[in-house]
């Protein structure tokens, strides 16, 4: 299916130039402040306590795949490269469907690159639970409008508006955003 996407050569093309990655693809659906943030550099991540404490799971919960290092933009916690399968771990099972497109991302990009098709798993690491995310028709449309927005926000000088949305309280940009 991906191998005849319509926007399969625009979107990788898009992605290079802009340097987008899978964490992109997440705040994009989470909030565009965030995202907007994110794409200008903006970023508290590494002193916030939960992402500090979520670190610390992930390391400890499964090894990180070095694969994958010095692939642009691509950084899954893990690669079955014989059988085209990405693995992303999330320590929650919240924000369905922004941890789907960063993980349906990395595929993406992966069937893009290879010319292979590459399935995508998102590991929930609370519940244990597997979550397949397909990349359909459906799920190739979001991504492409999702690299549109992000293209859009990269652009833009100003940072967008914001309501409080219920993520606010545990973003690591909640201290300095100063929501709408």
């Amino acid at each position: 299916m991906i191998q005849n996407w319509k926007h399969a050569d625009a979107f990788y093309e898009r992605v290079d130039r802009l340097g987008l990655h899978g964490l992109h693809f997440q705040h994009v659906v989470l909030c565009e402040r965030r995202a907007w943030m994110y794409l200008h550099n903006i970023n508290f991540a590494q002193w916030y306590g939960r992402v500090q404490t979520g670190t610390a799971k992930h390391s400890t919960s499964y090894a990180r795949d070095h694969s994958t290092d010095g692939l642009f933009g691509l950084a899954p916690d893990r690669i079955d490269w014989e059988n085209c399968v990405v693995y992303e771990n999330k320590g929650s099972g919240g924000a369905v469907e922004a941890s789907n497109n960063q993980t349906a991302f990395y595929a993406l990009m992966l069937s893009i690159a290879t010319g292979r098709e590459w399935q995508a798993v998102t590991h929930v690491l609370s519940t244990r639970k597997r979550r397949d995310v397909v990349l359909d028709e459906h799920r190739l449309q979001k991504m492409w409008e999702a690299s549109e927005r992000l293209e859009a926000l990269a652009v833009r000088e100003d940072v967008p508006r914001a309501r409080a949305i219920p993520l606010c309280k545990t973003c690591s940009l909640a201290g300095f955003c100063g929501h709408d």
